[in-house]
């Protein structure tokens, strides 16, 4: 008898709490609602479109009650934002009973980069075979990394790398693509005319780099800037 008595005791306290309430029904806007919107808007405009990510958002405290919004979602960022990595990510509704809430946002964005397989030292020329290929978390390199070692005159170190270290733009140069004492061709471009004379390099260059060269023909000391193995473009 007393499990009878129970379970009508049970059911009654059922019938007389309900189903429980939804965020939807209540009126009260859904968490999930807000946190979907604050997603998609950095998954569309974050730096690291080309690569895989996972876009996660901070939950919101559970004691968070606003009213349901009539309308879509806005998300926006707070004046002078930029996204990056983790970014605070307003959301706001524009309806009859308007509020707006931030929530943190965090992007993980990973690729394969280069990796030193050995200690390289300063100066060392730097080659496919000295690296390999890992994926990493991209979106934590905060000076970047290299996607190539194809350069005219190869790269080399410019201080010391350790094994396993991301290779970094500012780790590397470009080699030497002219050396001192070696005859190369001088030109200078003026509009539609070019003139070419021979020169010596009296220093070495990397492409790009501005070196000194004599004309040959009249012994004068100019400044150039390495266009190739062969050629100097006079400024």
């Amino acid at each position: 008898m007393a499990t009878w008595h129970k379970a009508v005791l049970m059911l009654c306290t059922a019938l007389l709490i309900g189903p429980p309430v939804s965020a939807s029904t209540s009126g009260i806007e859904s968490a999930q609602r807000i946190s979907d919107t604050a997603r998609q808007y950095i998954a569309k405009r974050h730096p690291w479109q080309s690569q895989t990510t996972r876009v996660s958002v901070g939950k919101l405290d559970p004691r968070t009650r606003l009213p349901r919004c009539s309308q879509a979602l806005e998300a926006f960022l707070p004046p002078g934002a930029q996204i990056r990595r983790r970014t605070t990510v307003g959301v706001r509704c524009s309806g009859q009973q308007p509020w707006k809430i931030y929530l943190p946002v965090t992007v993980a964005a990973y690729a394969k980069v280069m990796v030193s397989k050995r200690p390289i030292a300063p100066g060392e020329t730097v080659t496919p075979a000295d690296v390999s290929w890992v994926e990493r978390e991209v979106s934590t390199l905060s000076y970047g990394y290299l996607r190539s070692l194809q350069q005219p005159g190869g790269m080399r170190s410019r201080r010391s790398i350790a094994q396993g270290a991301v290779i970094t733009a500012n780790m590397l140069e470009a080699g030497t693509l002219i050396s001192k004492g070696q005859q190369v061709t001088l030109r200078s471009d003026s509009g539609a005319i070019s003139v070419s004379m021979r020169g010596l390099a009296l220093q070495d260059g990397a492409v790009g780099s501005l070196i000194n060269v004599r004309n040959l023909s009249s012994g004068k000391q100019l400044e150039g800037r390495v266009e190739n193995a062969n050629t100097v473009i006079l400024k």
